[in-house]
This record gives C-alpha cells, structure tokens and sequence, in this order.
C-alpha cells in the first residue's frame, strides 16, 4: 500500500490573498509620482479676510463658511479681540457686520 500524499486546506481568503498580485498600501505609493498638494485652508484665515473686505461678515456668514455653530463664532471674535485685534460692529440688512479695523499708522494704544 502507499501512502497518499498529505492534503492541505486553505481558507478562502488566503486563496483569494495569495492568488491576487501584491497590492499592499505602500507599494501604490512607491508607483505614483509626487504630487504636490495644496495647502489646507485654514478657516481662521478665512474668517479673518471676509472680514477684512470693506462689507465685513455678519455671523451667519461667519458660520456658513466655517460651518461653525453660532457660539463657537462669537468665541473666535472674542479670541482675535484678546489677540489685539480692532474689531468694528456696524449694521447691515438688519444684522450685526464685523469688520477688523485697519491698523492706524502711529497707534501705539
């Protein structure tokens, strides 16, 4: 009698593994060219050029291009107060419009 050779199982996933080419993260990597990316935007700075515009910003449209709820806008006025900022108040459409005041030459207050 011979003996018959031994049968070994393997899972269906570690067929599906070992019969697909090697497709692991950082060789995807390695294939591509270097693309630069844009820096992300930074919702402060954002913030701060609407505000600088000669219309201003009201707070919801502080909150639409943050996407920030309405307290957290009204603590990042406060915060750029602190930083000495010149935060203006006026009215436009019925709403509150904060402008940031341009720097006055000689002010040393």
């Amino acid at each position: 009698m011979t003996k018959s050779p031994a049968v070994m199982t393997i899972s269906k996933a570690e067929q599906k593994r070992l019969t697909q080419p090697n497709s692991g993260a950082g060789d995807a990597k390695l294939n591509k060219p270097a693309q630069k990316q844009p820096p992300p935007l930074i919702k402060s700075a954002t913030v701060i050029t609407a505000m600088s515009e000669a219309t201003g910003a009201t707070l919801g449209e502080i909150c639409s291009i943050t996407s920030w709820q309405p307290h957290s806008a009204r603590a990042f006025l406060s915060g750029l107060r602190k930083k000495g900022h010149n935060i203006l108040k006026t009215s436009r459409d019925h709403a509150t419009c904060y402008h940031i005041a341009p720097d006055q030459v000689g002010d040393q207050s």
